[in-house]
């Protein structure tokens, strides 16, 4: 992860246009939103294109980033959120289901793999809107405390007591369904 005093500068220039910086930023941040978004929505192809969607925006409003308050990781999964959201509220579903997710990966592996995963995000089904929200952005986006409450506007102390909510119920709902 890039130092936010290095990544300031990256920024700076990006503002100024330099496509080398663009890229840096594009390549950075691409996975982990992808993945994030990924997770929310089901789909290969609406993640693609919601990521994709997401440094358009952050590209349309560059210019206006300022350093106030959130860091650029919190503006920019905040875009990430928002599209995320916009997308659900047109499909008219839940924002928070899960059900199952696939898992992409190499035949020997996904098995186990495949498992695992449907019983960890089967037991995030439990949590509230706003827990998922911040355990997938914790976890998955790898957001500090602080960018996770900036990007949701919540207190810091909500995300940790949401956090520690969130990972109490996912593990009881795991040890559900290990002593099933």
């Amino acid at each position: 992860m890039k130092k936010d005093q290095e990544l300031q500068e990256i920024i700076k220039r990006a503002q100024k246009g330099d496509v080398e910086a663009l890229s840096e930023i594009y390549e950075h941040f691409f996975d982990r939103i992808y993945k994030y978004i990924l997770i929310r929505v089901r789909s290969k192809e609406t993640a693609e294109d919601l990521a994709g969607q997401t440094f358009l925006k952050m590209l349309e409003r560059l210019a206006d980033f300022k350093w106030r308050g959130a860091g650029f990781r919190s503006w920019l999964f905040r875009i990430a959120h928002n599209l995320v959201i916009d997308w659900f509220r047109e499909k008219k579903v839940a924002c928070f289901e899960i059900g199952d997710f696939k898992m992409f990966g190499s035949a020997e592996d996904s098995a186990l793999a495949n498992q695992t995963l449907n019983e960890v995000l089967g037991a995030f089904a439990s949590l509230n809107e706003n827990q998922l929200h911040v355990i997938l952005l914790r976890l998955i986006g790898g957001l500090s405390c602080r960018e996770t409450a900036q990007t949701l506007t919540l207190s810091e102390a909500n995300v940790r007591t949401l956090q520690h909510r969130a990972l109490a119920i996912v593990r009881k709902e795991l040890m559900v369904r290990v002593n099933a």
